[in-house]
């Protein structure tokens, strides 16, 4: 009998220790993030949908600092006039910040990356995940990206100036090009 309540006590103590484990730090469950992640894809899908040029459909970072430091309150978000909810951490926070950027090295009308940067780290680093929407000729297909570390996150890296010099240019040029009627005159069918 005696036996059995030391049995008893250690598998008792051990269950309150694995529940602290998971309780104790709010970090939002896997679960979660990959419900957040999905929230934004219809808003970078019509991007793609519409032939428009992605890097302009793009957002983030939602929020702006780094929450896996300050963790902050936030129940939905606003991007591009969509209201899209955000499920947060155990402890009603975000713990990880989530933004759409061009995916590096494709074509920049084709394909978005949506990531969630966070304490994902077997030992609370910081890293990266997320997914690729990549247009077709009549879909769009969406592939996950693996965890990434820290120095390989859009938090790491940021638009140095001939990326901006570029980016203007590609906004000036998309905006030229849907201000522009049909000249009736070169216009085979307006005659």
């Amino acid at each position: 009998m005696r036996f059995c309540r030391v049995i008893a006590v250690i598998l008792w103590a051990g269950l309150l220790i694995s529940c602290r484990k998971q309780l104790g730090d709010g970090a939002t469950s896997q679960r979660d993030v990959d419900a957040n992640l999905d929230g934004f894809i219809d808003v970078v899908k019509s991007g793609l949908g519409l032939s428009v040029n992605p890097r302009f459909l793009t957002f983030g970072p939602v929020p702006g600092t780094s929450p896996w430091d300050s963790p902050v309150t936030a129940a939905s978000v606003s991007v591009h006039g969509r209201n899209i909810p955000i499920r947060p951490g155990r402890d009603g926070l975000l713990h990880e910040r989530y933004e759409a950027r061009p995916c590096p090295l494709k074509t920049i009308f084709e394909c978005v990356e949506i990531l969630a940067t966070g304490r994902f780290g077997k030992d609370g680093e910081i890293m990266c995940f997320g997914l690729q929407l990549q247009k077709h000729p009549n879909e769009v297909v969406r592939q996950d990206i693996a965890f990434r570390s820290a120095e390989f996150c859009p938090f790491q890296m940021s638009a140095g100036p001939a990326q901006q010099i570029i980016r203007g240019l590609e906004k000036a040029q998309m905006e030229h090009f849907q201000r522009q009627e049909t000249d009736r005159d070169l216009d085979p069918t307006g005659r």
